[in-house]
């Protein structure tokens, strides 16, 4: 998966993530990493990393 394939992807989980209850969290969680291939503790701050605008 290229990089911006899963930033793209990163965008999309982080908006699901967001909106759910803590066992969804955790489902989402487990297929973010698996498709991304990401450790928990890595994929848990790329989703709660606060996104600032003029990076963009």
């Amino acid at each position: 998966m290229s990089k911006k394939s899963k930033e793209e992807y990163l965008i999309e989980v982080r908006k699901r993530y967001l909106q759910v209850n803590k066992e969804e969290k955790q489902k989402i969680l487990d297929e973010f990493c698996q498709v991304c291939d990401y450790n928990r503790k890595y994929a848990l701050r790329l989703i709660n990393k606060k996104i600032i605008n003029d990076q963009r």
